[in-house]
Order: C-alpha cells, then structure tokens, then sequence
C-alpha cells in the first residue's frame, strides 16, 4: 500500500531536480545573452526574400557613433560618460576606454559621431565630435577632437574645430562627421535652436562645413561653393548624419525638422535646404523665393527624427547593395531606401522587422557585412546587429 505514494516521492523528486536544472540552464543563458552575442528573435525575411536575424552584439551605455576598423574592431562614444569604447571582432569589450572626454550631456548634448581617418591604417587617426562642458569663463562648445589610437589607447589628443554653444538651447547640436573619397572633411553644425541662424552665411550654425586637413589643423578648400568659406550646404535645422554614396559620390543626410518635414537629403555644393524663421511645413514641394532651393528626397510628416544613415556595401547582404540605410529615433524602426539609377530619386521606403528591437542611433556595417546599430530602451542601451539567417 505504500508503493505508489514511495513512486509519487520520486517522481517529485525528479520533477524538482529537473526543474532546478532547467532554471540553472536558463540563468547559464541570460548570463551568457548580457555579455555576449544573443539571439533578440527568430530570424526575419524581408519583402524581397532576405532572411536574416536580430542579435545583440553587446550591451552598452546609450551608445551613439559606431565605426568598424579594418581588423572589425568597433570604436563606439557613449553619450553621457565621456567615453570612447573599443569592442574585439567577438563582442569582448576592453575594460578600459581608449578616450575619457568632459562632456555636457544635457539633453541632446554630450559625445556624438565618431569617424576614422581616410589614413587609419599608416596612421591610427580617429576623430570625434562631442559636446565639451563649460567652464566659468568659456560656454560649452561643441568640437571636433582627433586622436592617434594605438594599443587600444588615445594619444595625441588634438582639438581640431570648435563652435561655442552661446544660445541657451540644449538641442540641435548637429554631429555629423565623415570624409569623402578624396579626404575631405564634413562636419554638420546645427541651428543651436535659433531657427534665424541656418540662413546666415557669416556663421557656421545650421550648415554643413567642408574642410581640408592640413597637419594639424582644418582649412578651407579652394574648390568650396562659397569662396573662402567653409560652408557645403546650408538651410539645415539638424543634420545629425550622412553618408557618402559609393555609385555616384555624393552626400545623403538625415535632417530633423520641427513638427513637421524630416528629411532624407541629397546634399550638393552650395545649395539651401530651406530651414529658417517661420518655416511652414512643405514636405516635398518646392519654395518659390528661396534662392537654390533643393528639396528633400524624402519627407516625414508626422516626424520620425532620422538620425544615423548608411549605405549598404557589404557581402553578407548583396540583395541590399549599394541601398540606403538609416534609424528613426522616434518609433525606433530600420529603414532601406533604393534609390534610382540616376541616384536621385528614391523609389521606394521598406522598413525591416526587427521584432521588439528598436533601432534608434547611429547605423555602420562591419568589414563581414552585418549592420550593426545602436539603442536605447529598458536595457539602458545596446548595440544589435542584422546577420544573415540560414535557409
């Protein structure tokens, strides 16, 4: 009679002992998910037949500017910290930072872009742009530092540009920071919130600048559209990133409009991109009255604040090549934009599925081809990264 009570403590007892296993294993693979890559979800298939998957490379505190080197380490500048970070090709990220900077972190100030020299490989140039913190006799101001990077550490730190924040506004920094094929540098100011500034050409705000690097220092090219001015484009409210299109040459930037009309611009020598007092919202249509007008490639009303912005050039991916990519801030979403043959129009806007992840910073691809992309959100910030999936 007391066989099958006997029978019932031992099925209990190895229904506890594998549930206790079952939770060891889980811990094991929560562990293992917070400091390594970890599968977010299933893998995905986009509309034209690409599968891939979402996995988080590594978490990371409000990470903004990526950059890949070419052995695939990721440089990447946390916001509020200060810091310049460097994570090995297997997610392993130095303990150390390569850079520690004083920043002002207000709000949508603190360290933004980050970018590799054209001549990394002969001379470990990076630079940055990043919000430096005032002091009581300087405002704060936003700069363009380089530094050598060797041995996993910054030397030679070098102030390269600097634009004093003298407007009392915490927003519209800019922070766009790349080289074209020639070496040529681009840095984008923002408005600093005073919407009278991006339609004066006396001042570098609301702009997007071109210099030439001379040594230690930036000059104005002879070739600039404004004689003797450092000035690309202008008319921009925001220009947080852009990226250089690998077919035809040219600049395509991410622009932040007020309440209405963000952007996707194609950027030529000289031209207005309309921002100014008063601005009503237009989306494509043309501006009479505003001398070399361009309007935007792309509008978004409501806004959807696109920040970081790529083309496509890797292997992993070649469905995608030569396509554009770019994070919106405000609903965290992964835009592929083709544009046409004369890569002036763009002929379609298909955001990928990226399941609960939410892509909401800069966006870069590694020298394998995957898209890596940063975010904020419950976890306090990570970086996550599109690979392909298995058929």
């Amino acid at each position: 009679m007391l066989m099958p009570f006997v029978d019932c403590q031992q099925n209990v007892a190895m229904l506890l002992k594998q549930r206790r296993y079952l939770i060891s294993a889980l811990l094991l693979i929560l562990l293992s998910c917070a400091y390594s890559t970890c599968v977010a979800d299933d893998s995905f298939v986009s509309g034209d037949g690409v599968r891939y998957r979402v996995e988080r490379f590594l978490l990371a505190d409000f990470p903004v500017g990526l950059a890949f080197t070419p052995k695939g380490e990721l440089l990447y500048t946390e916001k509020s910290t200060g810091n310049v970070r460097l994570v090995d090709p297997d997610g392993l990220r130095q303990r150390a930072p390569v850079l520690s900077l004083a920043v002002n972190a207000l709000q949508e100030r603190g360290m933004q872009n980050i970018t590799l020299d054209p001549d990394f490989e002969n001379n470990g140039y990076v630079w940055v742009f990043y919000t430096a913190a005032g002091t009581a006799k300087a405002y704060p101001a936003n700069k363009v530092l380089r530094f050598r990077l060797e041995d996993g550490r910054a030397h030679d730190p070098t102030e390269m540009y600097s634009v004093p924040i003298d407007s009392g506004f915490l927003v519209h920094n800019g922070g766009g920071l790349q080289f074209d094929a020639d070496g040529f540098l681009y840095i984008g100011i923002g408005d600093y919130g005073d919407a009278g500034r991006p339609q004066d050409l006396t001042i570098p705000h609301g702009k997007i600048h071109r210099f030439a690097v001379s040594g230690d220092r930036l000059t104005v090219p002879d070739d600039n559209p404004i004689a003797g001015s450092s000035i690309f484009a202008y008319g921009l409210r925001n220009p947080f990133d852009y990226a250089f299109d690998p077919l035809s040459g040219r600049l395509f930037a991410t622009e932040n409009g007020d309440n209405c009309d963000d952007e996707i611009n194609l950027i030529l020598p000289g031209f207005n991109y309309g921002y100014r007092e008063e601005y009503e919202c237009v989306g494509r249509q043309y501006i009479a009255g505003l001398g070399k007008y361009l309007p935007p490639l792309v509008s978004y009303t409501p806004t959807i604040a696109p920040v970081g912005i790529v083309f496509y050039q890797g292997d992993a991916f070649p469905r995608w090549r030569n396509d554009l990519f770019f994070c919106s801030w405000n609903d965290g979403q992964l835009h592929r934009l083709r544009l046409s043959g004369g890569r002036n129009r763009v002929l379609f806007d298909r955001p990928l599925d990226l399941g609960a992840v939410n892509c909401r910073i800069d966006i870069t691809v590694s020298p394998d081809g995957a898209i890596y992309f940063g975010t904020i959100d419950d976890e306090g910030g990570a970086i996550y990264r599109l690979v392909p999936a298995p058929d």
